[in-house]
Order: structure tokens, then sequence, then C-alpha cells
């Protein structure tokens, strides 16, 4: 339950900051990264996956921020409303799930499913997620009540007979 709340805490804390204040580009992953890795631990508490499935699921969670490297380099950052890179998308997760389903692999699964938690929180934070020429976005409330459940089934769980 510890890590649950822990979990919760991250993902409050790194939002409210990311809501009320406005940050240089670059310092909004010092906040939502965090945030993204306490999503994916959220859904790990709920899963009996391998340590190799947990690990894969913590890389799949930063994984679809890698597009962001080329942009960290350049002389001008976006700003605060530019569009995600085209690479930044739902799709991105069709090769890895493919990889793991050839390959078998649990941490590639891991991954997939992790790479699902970062786009689920994209979809409720900041810019939402591209998707065929437009941003998808959805309210923060479900992805709040989400993470809700996910850190109170597995008390719930352990409770029952």
């Amino acid at each position: 339950m510890k890590r649950a709340l822990a979990c919760l805490a991250t993902i409050a804390v790194a939002d409210a900051v990311l809501h009320r204040v406005k940050l240089p580009w670059l310092a909004i992953g010092i906040f939502d990264h965090p945030a993204h890795l306490a999503t994916a631990e959220l859904v790990a508490l709920n899963v009996r996956g391998s340590k190799a499935w947990q690990q894969g699921l913590l890389v799949g969670a930063l994984l679809p921020d890698v597009d962001h490297i080329p942009l960290a380099l350049q002389r001008e950052h976006p700003q605060d409303g530019d569009p995600r890179p085209n690479t930044h998308t739902l799709f991105a997760v069709v090769p890895v799930a493919a990889a793991a389903a050839i390959t078998r692999s649990e941490a590639l699964s891991g991954a997939a499913v992790g790479m699902l938690t970062h786009y689920a929180r994209d979809l409720a934070v900041g810019g939402g997620l591209p998707t065929m020429g437009r941003s998808l976005r959805v309210p923060y409330a479900p992805y709040a009540v989400a993470c809700a459940v996910l850190a109170l089934t597995p008390a719930y769980s352990r409770s029952r007979p």
C-alpha cells in the first residue's frame, strides 16, 4: 500500500506543478517522467509479471519520450502547446507489441504495456496524443480515477479471503 500511495503522491505533485507553474520545456520532464513511471508502477502492482516484464514496463513508460532527445539538442526548444513529434503516437506500440509476440519476450511485452501507460497519461495531461493529424485528449478525471483504482485494488484484493 505504501508503494501505491507513493505513486499517487508522485502523480499528484507532478500534475499540480505542471498545471500551476509555466515551466520551460526542458524542465517539464523533471515532473512528467516520474509521473509516467508512477503510472506504470501502479499497473505493475496489479499484474503478476516477471522481473523482465516489470523492467520492460518501466522502460516502456519512458520510451515514447525518446523522440524528445533531438528536440532537446536544438537551439530552440518547443513551447507549451506545440504539437508533439509525429513519432509520439499510439501507433508506435504496434512494432514493440509485434516484436514481443514474435520473440515471446516478456521484456518487450512489458515495454509495450509501459508505452500504453505513457500514452494513457499523455491523453489526460499536457498536449494530448497525436492521432491521425489531430490531438486526442480526455479529461483529467478519468486518468485520476484510474490511478486511484489501480492504487486501491491490490489492498482490497489482499483484504478478501
